[in-house]
C-alpha cells in the first residue's frame, strides 16, 4: 500500500502545488476537455433518394422511425436544406422500405419483449445490476434514450400479470440479451466527463440526459484522493459504466480542510435544480457558517470520501403509466476498500 501512494504521489506533484480548493478540471485527472456537444446514439443513414407514394422523388437522409416497425411506423426524414418531413411506412416504395430496415439492422435495434408492455424496437446502451434488478439504457430508434428497470430472473406471463409494478418484467428471450451486456468492456481507455463548474455539469446533464455526481476527494493528495485515482486506474469497466450515467465535478479543499463557497453554493445550487433540497441531501447544502465547518470536517475525514448524486427526470414505468422521477443519494467510500479494489465500494444510484 505505501508503494502504491509513493507512485501516486510522483505523480500528484504538479497538482499539489495548487493549495486552493475548488473544483477540479479533466485534465487533472488526465482525461480531454468535457465536450458540450449532444451525444449521437444513432448511426447516421446516408443521403439517398426516397420514392413516397403521392409525392416527387426527393433527396434525403432517414433520421429515425417513430413506432414499431412496420406498415403504420412514422419514418422522419430530412431533407439538404434541413427540413424534416415524416410519412407512414405504408408510403414509401419496396426500396426505401428495405434501406430503413438495413438501416435498422446496422444500429442492432432488436425486439425488446416485455411480458405487460408488448414489445418495442430498441438498442441495449447500457445494463447495470442493481440488487434484484437491472438497471437499463435503451436507444430507441427515433434517437431518443430511455431507462428502465427489469427483472434479473425469468418470470412468466402470469406472474407478470399478477404482480404489476414500474419493473418491467421482460420475457427470457429479452432476459438473455441483457445478460450479455451485464460487464461488457467498451474499446480503448474509458474517459469520464469531468465539468469544471456547475454549470457545466447543468448544460451537459441536459443535453446527454445523466445524472451528476460531486466527489468530495478532500486535500489534493489526500489518502482519499490518492486511493480514488487508485482505483479509477484499475477500474476501467467502472469509468466506463459511471460514463453513460453521470457527469462529475471533483471538489478539493483547501489547507486548512475547508471547501470553498463555490462547493457549497455549488451542492446548493443542483438541490434546487433537482427539487431534492427536502431530503437528506440538505445536510450538504447549508451555508452557515458554523453548519459548513461541521460538514467540512466530515467531508476531509481522512479514512472517506463523500459523494452526492442528482439524478433528474429518469423515467421508469411502462409507457401508458410512464412516470418521471428526481432523486438525490449521498454515499461514502472508504480509503482502505478502494487500495483494495473491492467491487462495491461506491452505490451511485442509491437503490
Amino acid at each position: 500500500m505505501r508503494h502504491i501512494f509513493a507512485l501516486l504521489l510522483l505523480s500528484l506533484q504538479p497538482l499539489l502545488q495548487a493549495a486552493d480548493g475548488g473544483y477540479a478540471t479533466p485534465a487533472d485527472f488526465g482525461y480531454p476537455a468535457l465536450s458540450l456537444e449532444p451525444q449521437q446514439y444513432l448511426i447516421p443513414a446516408v443521403e439517398r433518394e426516397w420514392h413516397i407514394s403521392g409525392l416527387a422523388p426527393m433527396r434525403a437522409t432517414l433520421q429515425g422511425i417513430k413506432g414499431k416497425w412496420g406498415n403504420r411506423a412514422i419514418v422522419i426524414l430530412r431533407t439538404p436544406s434541413g427540413r424534416n418531413i415524416t410519412t407512414a411506412a405504408f408510403s414509401l416504395s419496396d426500396t426505401d422500405i428495405e434501406a430503413v430496415s438495413n438501416w435498422l439492422k446496422k444500429n442492432e435495434f432488436i425486439d425488446f419483449a416485455t411480458h405487460r408492455e408488448g414489445s418495442t424496437m430498441a438498442r441495449i446502451h447500457s445494463v447495470i445490476p442493481v440488487g434484484k434488478e437491472y438497471h437499463v439504457n435503451l436507444i430507441m430508434t427515433d434517437g431518443s434514450r430511455h431507462a428502465l428497470r427489469t427483472n434479473t430472473q425469468p418470470v412468466n406471463a402470469e406472474y407478470a400479470r399478477k404482480h404489476a409494478t414500474s419493473t418491467y418484467q421482460v420475457t427470457d428471450g429479452t432476459l438473455e440479451l441483457l445478460r450479455s451486456h451485464v460487464g461488457r468492456k467498451s474499446e480503448g481507455r474509458p474517459t469520464l466527463p469531468i465539468a469544471t463548474s456547475v454549470d457545466e455539469a447543468q448544460l451537459y446533464a441536459t443535453l446527454n440526459n445523466v445524472g451528476i455526481a460531486v466527489f468530495y476527494l478532500n486535500r489534493r493528495g489526500s489518502a482519499a484522493d490518492l486511493a480514488f485515482r487508485h482505483y479509477l486506474a484499475h477500474k476501467p469497466e467502472l469509468v466506463a459504466q459511471w460514463a453513460q450515467h453521470f457527469v462529475f465535478l471533483m471538489a478539493y479543499c483547501d489547507e486548512r480542510g475547508m471547501y470553498p463557497p463555490e462547493c457549497h453554493e455549488g451542492e446548493l445550487t443542483i438541490s434546487l435544480t433537482h427539487g431534492t433540497t427536502g431530503t437528506h441531501a440538505t445536510n450538504l447544502c447549508n451555508t452557515n457558517t458554523e453548519l459548513a465547518q461541521i460538514r467540512n470536517a466530515w467531508l476531509h475525514n481522512t479514512a472517506y470520501l463523500g459523494y452526492v448524486t442528482h439524478l433528474h427526470n429518469v423515467r421508469f414505468g411502462n409507457p401508458s403509466q410512464q412516470k418521471f422521477t428526481t432523486q438525490s443519494h449521498v454515499g461514502n467510500a472508504r480509503v482502505e476498500s478502494m487500495l483494495q479494489l473491492r467491487d462495491k465500494v461506491f452505490n451511485l444510484f442509491g437503490y
